[in-house]
């Protein structure tokens, strides 16, 4: 089961060396939430960002996480991507993706993907929980693709 269909909006939070994707789905008794943390050098060979100043060097964004996902998925064969937060008729993340061609010149595709600007003042929200010490850890090396077939 995937909580993804669940979520309409996500929050990512860049900072100098790691992404945040946290989702929250806040109710009077309870909810769901999800931190994720990345280290961005395991995703990008090179990574500028300049947050709202040099003591608060972070940016925060609203987002759907499904456009983002449509996205990266024409990455998945890229010579380079380059994320931008940009303005344009609102402010975006820019995704340009360039692609191999068989000809001498590349193919660029170019996702605007609308996002909110979280003021600095509502930044506490999105801190990191504190969770109980746990005992278990799962990794997943390489996901394989199971069929099921029956004989009936």
């Amino acid at each position: 089961m995937s909580i993804y269909p669940c979520i309409y909006m996500c929050t990512l939070r860049l900072a100098a060396d790691k992404l945040y994707f946290i989702l929250s789905d806040k109710v009077d008794n309870g909810g769901v939430s999800v931190w994720c943390e990345l280290c961005q050098g395991n995703f990008f060979d090179e990574f500028q960002m300049e947050g709202v100043a040099a003591e608060h060097n972070e940016i925060y964004l609203e987002l759907v996480p499904e456009n983002l996902s449509r996205a990266l998925k024409t990455a998945q064969n890229a010579k380079t991507v380059k994320i931008k937060l940009t303005n344009k008729h609102c402010p975006c993340l820019t995704v340009s993706v360039e692609l191999p061609s068989l000809s001498s010149t590349s193919r660029i595709v170019t996702h605007d993907i609308p996002v909110g600007v979280i003021p600095r003042r509502l930044w506490r929200d999105f801190r990191e929980p504190s969770v109980p010490d746990f005992d278990v850890s799962i990794c997943f090396y390489g996901l394989l693709v199971g069929e099921v077939v029956s004989g009936w």
